[in-house]
C-alpha cells in the first residue's frame, strides 16, 4: 500500500516536497514555542521566598561630599536607621549595597577542603539587621550583627593570605539552605570556611537560613546566596531595607523619602517596593508565555491552511486519474480513502523531518543564546506532534470530498 502511494507522490514532487516542508517547519516552531511557554510559566510561577509585599527599598545620593571613612559611614548610618524608627508603620530598617532582586552579583563560591565542591552563590551583603528585615529566621546558628562587620572592615586594608583559612581571620556568613546543601551535602554547614572567587578573604559560616530568592529570572541557582558581613563600599549613596507593618499603607513610601532627606538635606531619597521588578519580570514572563502560546495557535492555523491548498492541488492536478479509477471500479470511499492515506504518509515524513529541523532550531537557539535554556518536554512535544498530524487530516477531509465527487467521465477528458 505505501509503495504505491509513495510513487504516486513522486511523480508530482514539488507539491508533496512542500507539504513535508510545511509540516517540518511548524512542528520545530511549535514545539521550540512550547518550550519557551514552559520556560516563562515557570518563571512566572517561581515562588519569592520572602514576604516583599511590605518591603520597601530606600537609596539615597549625596550631592556633595562623600562619606569618606567608615566611622562617616557608619555615623551617617546610624542616624538613618534611628530616622526611620520614627516613622509611622515602620517596622524595621536595615542598611545593605546588595538587595535581594535589584542590584546583586555571583560569584563562585567552595569549600577550602582538599576537593571541596563548589557552587554559583548570589552574594547579598548584612552589616546587622539585614536578615530581620527580610523576615529570615536562623534554622541553623545565628543571624548577622554589627558587631561582624568590624573585623572585616577593618582588615580590608590587608587582606588575609590566600592559603590562610584560619576561622579568625574570616568573615562571618549566613548562607540559605539551599546554598548549604550544594556546598555541604552531608548536612554540616555551620563552622565550615569558604572561599569566593571576587575576595582573598574567607568566610566562616555562622549561620543558616530559609531558601529565598535573591534574583530575577529562572535561574537555578537564584536561591543560592550568601550574605556576607562585609565593609560596607564607600561614597555617597546608601541603600536602605525598610519593613513596614502588615496591612495597606500607601503613604509610607513618602513618609520614608521624606524621614531620610530630613536627616540629611543635602541629598536625594528614592523609596520604591522591593518587588516592584519582580513584579514587572513576572508581567513579562506572563506577556512572553502568552505570545508563545499564540504563535503555537498561528502555527496551527498557518500549516492547517497551507495542507488545505497543497491538498485541494494534488487532486486538481489528478483528476483524470481519478477519473479512471472511478471508471476501473474504485467507489467515492476507496478515492477518499486514497487521499486521506497519502495525507497522512506526507504528514508523518513531515514530522520526522520536523524532529531533524527542531534539533537545528534548538542548537541555533542555544548558541544565539546560551543563557536561555528552553526546556523540552516530551508531553509537550507529543501533544504539538498530534494536534499538527490531526490539522494535516483535518486539513484533507474537503480535498478527499472532492475527490471522492469526481465522475467517471473525467477520464475522457483530454
Amino acid at each position: 500500500m505505501i509503495g504505491p502511494l509513495v510513487r504516486a507522490l513522486a511523480r508530482r514532487k514539488t507539491p508533496a516536497l512542500l507539504t513535508v516542508l510545511e509540516t517540518a517547519f511548524g512542528f520545530a516552531v511549535a514545539v521550540h514555542a512550547s518550550g519557551l511557554a514552559l520556560h516563562y510559566a515557570h518563571a512566572a510561577s517561581v515562588p519569592r521566598g520572602i514576604e516583599t509585599r511590605s518591603l520597601l527599598l530606600a537609596v539615597t545620593h549625596r550631592d556633595g561630599p562623600s562619606l569618606a571613612s567608615r566611622a562617616e559611614h557608619a555615623a551617617a548610618v546610624r542616624r538613618d536607621v534611628e530616622a526611620l524608627a520614627r516613622v509611622a508603620g515602620v517596622r524595621g530598617a536595615a542598611e545593605a549595597t546588595y538587595a535581594p532582586f535589584n542590584r546583586t552579583h555571583r560569584e563562585r563560591v567552595e569549600a577550602l577542603s582538599p576537593g571541596g565542591p563548589r557552587a554559583l552563590a548570589w552574594m547579598l551583603d548584612d552589616r546587622g539587621g539585614v536578615a530581620e528585615v527580610l523576615g529570615l529566621a536562623p534554622l541553623e546558628g545565628r543571624l548577622l550583627t554589627p558587631e561582624d562587620a568590624a573585623p572585616a572592615a577593618a582588615g580590608d586594608a590587608a587582606p588575609a593570605a590566600a592559603g590562610d583559612a584560619a576561622p579568625a581571620a574570616a568573615t562571618p556568613a549566613v548562607v540559605t539552605r539551599a546554598l548549604a546543601a550544594r556546598l555541604f551535602p552531608d548536612g554540616r554547614a555551620l563552622g565550615q570556611v569558604v572561599r569566593r572567587s571576587a575576595r582573598q578573604r574567607p568566610l566562616v559560616i555562622v549561620g543558616v537560613v530559609p531558601s529565598f530568592r535573591a534574583a530575577l529570572g529562572p535561574d537555578p541557582d537564584a536561591e543560592s546566596a550568601l550574605i556576607a558581613a562585609d565593609a560596607p563600599w564607600l561614597g555617597g549613596t546608601l541603600t536602605y531595607l525598610v519593613r513596614l507593618a502588615p496591612g495597606p499603607d500607601d503613604g509610607a513610601a513618602a513618609r520614608v523619602r521624606e524621614a531620610l532627606e530630613r536627616a540629611d538635606p543635602r541629598r536625594v531619597a528614592l523609596v520604591r517596593r522591593l518587588d516592584e521588578g519582580v513584579d514587572l519580570d513576572t508581567g513579562t514572563n506572563r506577556g512572553a508565555g502568552g505570545l508563545a502560546l499564540t504563535l503555537i495557535g498561528l502555527m496551527l492555523a498557518v500549516v492547517f491552511l497551507g495542507r488545505v491548498g497543497m491538498a485541494s492541488l494534488l487532486v486538481a492536478e489528478r483528476r483524470q486519474a481519478i477519473g479512471i479509477r472511478r471508471a476501473l471500479g474504485a467507489t467515492r470511499g476507496d478515492v477518499a480513502r486514497l487521499v486521506l492515506a497519502e495525507n497522512a504518509l506526507l504528514t508523518t515524513a513531515g514530522l520526522a523531518a520536523g524532529a531533524v529541523a527542531l534539533a537545528a532550531l534548538r542548537a541555533a537557539a542555544r548558541a544565539a543564546a546560551p543563557e536561555l535554556e528552553v526546556p523540552l518536554d516530551p508531553l509537550a512535544v507529543g501533544l504539538v506532534a498530534a494536534a499538527l498530524w490531526l490539522a494535516g487530516m483535518a486539513a484533507a477531509l474537503l480535498p478527499a470530498r472532492r475527490a471522492s465527487a469526481v465522475s467517471p467521465a473525467e477520464a475522457s477528458r483530454s
